[in-house]
């Protein structure tokens, strides 16, 4: 981690002040073992009820491939797999998401918002401050943009189909222990957002509502709200001992994406804006965790966040039609 990164401090050995923390060194292995026991019960409880299980949020990158086949072949759920494409999903990443889709035998969706839109709403995330700084301590502007979109369409597809639970494949690294598993407060979720609903609107349009609410006949016509659960927060797995895991499935790394991502061409850009405003990436804190659970070396995560394609930021600013002074 950086010397920018916010409330850090080092030592006279040159320690910072989150590997002193034993808070952040440690992985409470009781939690997580609680944490899966509830996990379990719930997916036996409502295993069968519906036409599907469980819908997995899935991108074709390599850890929401491997939160797929946990689903299918450790939980044994009936899945509905989802893929938002924002115009700049890799095509091998595409081909990835075709291929294990078919090997594992699971219903897919792929949902592709209007691009004029997603290229707006990219835009303004990158250059106007939407979010508050401390949201952004884990996630660049444009991801969390994205993945807001991710969230509601999923829940949307949940709440239609009357499917209890919504799989994502974030690791601890990039959400807190206590968003592991959570119950769906859609009400709360707006309420809170309303600011950030309000800046967009001002900015992209009232297209944000389409993409990013949920209508009140849908909220309801259901009576309750399924959980949120983070399935590859309960796994104690290396990043090659992942991909290890989905090679088998088909899938393969992507050449055409940074370090730090293994599906997402714009990747590359929203670290570059992130860096350029905060001067830190937006990937520190997710990979430090990592490196401090023995998951990944420091060597191997320095070189993720050196693996930055200079010529994808290019084609995305201009693409977007933004230029250096509005980043600045």
């Amino acid at each position: 981690m950086s010397e920018n990164f916010p409330r850090i401090k080092f030592d006279e050995e040159g320690v910072c002040s989150f590997c002193n923390n034993d808070i952040f060194v440690s992985t409470d292995t009781s939690v997580i073992d609680e944490h899966a026991a509830e996990v379990s019960r719930m997916f036996n409880e409502q295993r069968g009820k519906g036409e599907y299980d469980a819908i997995v949020c899935y991108s074709g990158g390599k850890d929401s491939t491997y939160t797929l086949k946990l689903a299918v072949e450790k939980y044994n759920l009936k899945v509905l797999s989802f893929t938002l494409d924002n115009g700049f999903i890799s095509s091998t990443a595409f081909k990835n998401i075709e291929t294990v889709v078919s090997k594992l035998g699971v219903d897919h969706i792929t949902y592709r918002p209007s691009y004029t839109f997603m290229k707006k709403l990219f835009k303004v995330s990158s250059t106007i401050p939407i979010y508050n700084n401390k949201t952004l301590m884990r996630i660049s502007a444009n991801c969390n943009s994205c993945i807001s979109i991710v969230n509601m369409t999923a829940l949307k597809y949940a709440l239609e189909k009357d499917i209890p639970f919504i799989l994502a494949g974030f690791t601890l690294g990039q959400i807190p222990a206590n968003t592991i598993y959570y119950k769906n407060n859609y009400e709360f979720f707006k309420e809170s957002r309303e600011p950030v609903l309000k800046r967009l609107k001002e900015h992209v349009g009232d297209d944000v509502s389409k993409y990013m609410e949920i209508s009140e006949g849908l909220l309801k016509s259901r009576n309750s709200y399924p959980h949120n659960i983070n399935l590859l927060c309960l796994e104690d797995i290396s990043e090659a001992e992942i991909v290890n895991q989905i090679k088998p499935l088909g899938w393969i790394q992507p050449n055409d994406v940074d370090g730090c991502s293994t599906n997402c061409k714009i990747n590359t850009f929203n670290n570059y804006v992130h860096i350029k405003k905060f001067g830190y990436s937006p990937y520190e804190l997710e990979l430090s965790h990592l490196i401090r659970n023995g998951l990944l070396s420091r060597d191997e995560a320095l070189k993720k966040l050196d693996d930055q394609p200079l010529k994808y930021i290019k084609e995305v600013k201009e693409e977007l039609g933004i230029k250096n002074g509005e980043i600045d």
